[in-house]
């Protein structure tokens, strides 16, 4: 196992006016999958610099040929650093965050629901699921994680691109956060981490054994990224956090 101390309803897209071709919107809607029935809709609409997006790809590390294999401890942590000192590039992952802060406070949308909202961003049909080689912007990439800012340029990516995409905005919302990867699982999701206060929400200790991992001294949960319906801590009937191998911690 390795440690690293480091972790669209299908939307509308449309051409900005021919003066400034450059600049593309999305437009992204969503609903709270909340166990207690709460009824909160999302829509968002972002603008993107094409260019800067493409400079983005261009930097992304796993656009690069390789010829042992796939180094995702070194290919993430240069994208996490790259992103770090390129903060203009996290600015459509804030302008979520901000809209999500506001909304949830307006509505008095509790803190639990608040994650969930997030997470159902994420999740199909706002964020569509497509795997890398069937991707054309990706040129038949084999294994390409996207940046957030190509994954929403995009409005799709596989599980390892939606998790970073997941990862990126609870960061910015102030949440310590695991980005895990599972070989055996081919699979890759995200962990937050857990409060005690969330409490039956979640589900029983039995779902909380497979759904949790501590990590130095921390508890986080599970969050399902891909398709539509997962809630915080949903995980596969025969699958457990600990079946994956590489875990990368994003602390807040």
């Amino acid at each position: 196992m390795i440690w690293l101390i480091v972790t669209r309803k299908k939307g509308k897209s449309y051409q900005a006016s021919d003066d400034d071709s450059k600049k593309i919107k999305r437009e992204f809607n969503w609903k709270l999958d909340s166990s207690r029935g709460i009824g909160l809709k999302g829509h968002l609409e972002l603008e993107f610099d094409e260019q800067a997006v493409l400079e983005q790809r261009r930097h992304n590390p796993f656009g690069r040929p390789s010829v042992n294999g796939w180094n995702y401890k070194v290919n993430l942590q240069e994208m996490y650093h790259y992103m770090l000192a390129n903060p203009h590039h996290l600015a459509a992952s804030a302008k979520i965050v901000q809209y999500i802060n506001r909304i949830c406070s307006q509505k008095g949308i509790n803190e639990f629901d608040k994650l969930q909202f997030v997470l159902d961003f994420v999740q199909e049909p706002n964020i569509k699921y497509i795997l890398d080689d069937r991707s054309q912007e990706l040129a038949g990439a084999q294994e390409y994680i996207r940046y957030p800012d190509e994954t929403l340029l995009d409005g799709r990516g596989d599980c390892d691109c939606k998790a970073f995409l997941a990862a990126t905005l609870y960061h910015l919302m102030g949440y310590n956060v695991l980005y895990i990867l599972s070989d055996k699982l081919a699979h890759a999701a995200i962990c937050i981490e857990y409060d005690s206060h969330w409490g039956t929400r979640i589900g029983n200790p039995a779902t909380l054994r497979n759904a949790t991992i501590e990590i130095n001294g921390r508890w986080y949960i599970y969050c399902e990224t891909t398709s539509d319906g997962f809630r915080i801590g949903n995980i596969g009937k025969k699958e457990s956090v600990k079946d994956f191998e590489t875990i990368l911690e994003l602390r807040a």
